[in-house]
């Protein structure tokens, strides 16, 4: 299976968002992806559901048994003064080893709930993940529109005093500050925005108001070696014990011997003797041949193994499409994160002009307005390949 990573743009992209950090927010406790895996997983319920299907498949083994339960039989006859009364146990003896492959299929279907489990594990993990990438982005940008509003916050500071000085006309200082409100007002969106990613994070992990590291969105790789799709296994376990079953439903139509041992009472009205009493018989599939079930299991099989051809072909299909968007997600942030670097000096320089006159305000919005986009457009695409990544090792099988 082909490997993706995401480490190339991490050098790029955890200098910006190291910048766009607010101290407030770098100094509190943050909660990692494993340990917000960690936490989703040991969530009640979780374990106690897996145990249960467990407990399910392993019952079901139970319940078939090694043998069948034996019957018991009380017979009298009289004829010309002798009663004759006998008791005694019937037991099936399974011979064709039906029992056998019946149990051998329990099992087999257990196998194939363990790979349910861990299928269903996987799909919470990568839940979990996306919720966590989703929490770092939606702060990451609210570090980016708050950073832009201290930045129109000089900016205001600045012009207003080259209007007091007379250095440049009062429509610079209204120009910023209508700037400056609209970037509060984005502000609080992205406040909101950034509490709403991160409700769901806590809802899956327990965590109240998580705290995540901004940069971890640049941190993502896949899979060194993928464990494969245990919702694949369990399809071919289940068509392993559809296989069982019909070779027990074969085995069904022959005859089924019965043994059986008990005590005799003989009384012909003046003497009363006890003997052993042994009966050996065979159960004949006369009236029902066990030709229609052997159909139905030969159904059932068939089916089952169709749709293990199908569930082939659509992870096949799953994995190479969520690599192919992996790979591309990747380059385009990258790509992304080498040109914000040119619009976080468009910024500066834009500053300094300013400062000495040498530009309006008009020039020194543009430059601030390109570097935020910038910095937006490498969370947006940073996200996307984190994203990606994710479907991918699902797609693949990771485990964790």
């Amino acid at each position: 299976m082909p490997k993706i990573r995401m480490r190339d743009a991490s050098l790029y992209l955890v200098t910006i968002l190291s910048c766009t950090v607010p101290t407030s927010l770098a100094a509190r406790e943050t909660v990692s992806e494993n340990q917000a895996i960690q936490r989703a997983l040991e969530r009640e319920g979780i374990a106690a559901r897996d145990d249960a299907d467990r407990a399910v498949s392993l019952a079901e083994i139970d319940i078939v048994g090694p043998r069948e339960n034996p019957a018991v039989e009380i017979s009298r006859e009289a004829a010309g003064g002798e009663n004759e009364w006998q008791i005694g146990i019937v037991q099936p003896i399974d011979l064709n080893g039906r029992r056998g492959s019946l149990v051998e299929a329990a099992r087999a279907d257990a196998a194939a709930v363990d790979a349910d489990i861990a299928r269903r594990r996987q799909v919470l993990v990568a839940e979990v993940r996306s919720a966590f990438f989703g929490c770092a982005a939606a702060q990451a940008e609210l570090a980016i529109w708050q950073r832009y509003s201290s930045g129109l916050a000089e900016a205001v500071r600045v012009s207003s005093a080259r209007a007091e000085a007379g250095d440049t006309a009062v429509y610079d200082v209204r120009r910023v500050r209508v700037e400056e409100r609209a970037a509060e007002a984005q502000s609080a969106r992205a406040r909101g925005e950034a509490a709403a990613d991160c409700a769901k994070l806590a809802a899956l992990t327990g965590l109240s108001g998580p705290q995540v590291d901004l940069t971890a969105i640049t941190q993502v790789s896949s899979a060194e070696d993928p464990a494969g799709r245990p919702d694949l296994l369990a399809s071919e376990r289940r068509l392993d014990a559809a296989s069982r079953r019909v070779r027990a439903a074969e085995q069904a139509r022959l005859p089924q011997l019965m043994v059986g041992a008990g005590v005799l009472r003989r009384d012909d009205g003046l003497n009363t003797a006890y003997g052993p009493a042994v009966s050996v018989g065979m159960k004949l599939p006369i009236w029902n041949g066990g030709s229609a079930a052997v159909r139905r299991e030969e159904a059932r099989q068939a089916a089952l193994r169709s749709e293990l051809l199908i569930s082939q072909r659509r992870i096949e299909a799953e994995q190479e499409s969520a690599l192919a968007r992996a790979s591309a997600a990747r380059e385009a942030a990258v790509a992304a994160a080498g040109a914000r670097e040119d619009a976080g000096r468009l910024g500066t320089i834009a500053e300094t002009a300013y400062q000495a006159g040498e530009i309006g305000v008009v020039e020194l919005l543009d430059a601030y307005e390109a570097a935020r986009d910038a910095d937006l457009s490498v969370i947006a695409l940073a996200l996307d390949a984190a994203l990606a990544a994710v479907e991918y090792d699902l797609a693949s099988g990771r485990t964790y």
